[in-house]
């Protein structure tokens, strides 16, 4: 049996709880006559933009003998600059971009953050201190995605950032004291914590950019995933939990005052995550350890199925 709701909505209607433009769109969706495909062909778009990625890696791989690095450095360079050269137009004349566009901007900085990576490993331009390339692009990008205006393109600036974070040398463990999990917690929240600085200074700027939700998802993956590697490690276990247990408190308060359901389900799945990495270690025995990793997961979803109900009940 289908429920139709347009009774009710001629009601609100009549009423003038929704004007006529609202009422006919939300009875054209009730009919199924009119849908949106735009998340749809979002997908469609980034799946096509990594497949031309992919293929233009193992195009390189295959052809590198007979093309020479050169080559190949320069082709990327102006398969790149192709990519930019429509977005910098339509900029230039104040137009704004169609999602595609906005699609093809992303292939051009993949493309070269693929140019720079590889010329890197060909031609070593810096060095021993070859992982300042990946902070270099970072740079290069967020320029960009401020000059035309592109939340794709700051997400791969981003990228490159937790990737320098990831693979250039921690002056604090020069030593070598610590674990390798010690290490990878203590960079991803060192670079959290300056995505939330950047954040913030962008929140203060004259620059008139949507980017926050963007530093928001960075900022709070990071931190999480720092907190789950130092939950994994036995010295630092002290110190991951409590920080895990406060980031999903802040993430799902967050979700629920913004009405982000996404932050709901980090805060909810990360921590059942580092709990149960932290049961496995604390518990020996099989079958007590997945007993409570059991209760953990059907706690952490009973949870999120009622705040997803208080979230679709507040949106109405």
């Amino acid at each position: 049996m289908t429920i139709r709701y347009e009774a009710e909505l001629q009601e609100l209607r009549r009423a003038g709880v929704v004007d006529d433009a609202t009422a006919a769109r939300a009875m054209a969706l009730d009919r199924g006559t009119v849908f949106s495909v735009f998340e749809e062909l979002r997908v469609a778009l980034y799946v096509a933009v990594a497949l031309i990625t992919t293929g233009i890696g193992i195009l390189i791989k295959e052809n590198l003998d007979r093309i020479g690095p050169v080559a190949v450095v320069v082709t990327l360079a102006v398969i790149a600059a192709l990519c930019y050269l429509n977005a910098i137009r339509l900029c230039l004349r104040g137009a704004s971009r169609s999602l595609g566009g906005d699609y093809i901007l992303l292939l051009g900085a993949l493309i070269l953050s693929t140019d720079v990576a590889y010329g890197e490993s060909q031609f070593h331009w810096l060095g021993g201190s070859w992982s300042w390339h990946l902070l270099i692009l970072a740079g290069v990008h967020a320029v960009t995605a401020y000059a035309l205006n592109s939340r794709l393109v700051l997400s791969v600036a981003l990228t490159s950032l937790a990737g320098w974070f990831g693979v250039a040398h921690n002056t604090l463990d020069a030593p070598g004291i610590f674990g390798e999990l010690r290490q990878l917690g203590g960079r991803a929240l060192l670079c959290a914590a300056v995505i939330t600085v950047v954040r913030w200074l962008h929140t203060r700027s004259v620059a008139r950019r949507d980017f926050a939700e963007v530093f928001d998802h960075f900022a709070t993956n990071l931190a999480f995933w720092g907190a789950l590697a130092w939950c994994g490690d036995p010295l630092l276990r002290w110190a991951g939990v409590p920080l895990l247990t406060a980031l999903a408190a802040v993430s799902i308060l967050k979700g629920l005052r913004r009405r982000q359901e996404i932050f709901v389900v980090y805060g909810i799945l990360y921590a059942a995550m580092g709990y149960s990495k932290v049961v496995h270690q604390l518990i020996q025995a099989a079958l007590g350890s997945s007993i409570i990793v059991l209760l953990i997961v059907l706690g952490a979803a009973t949870l999120l199925w009622k705040l997803h109900g208080r979230l679709k009940e507040s949106a109405l």
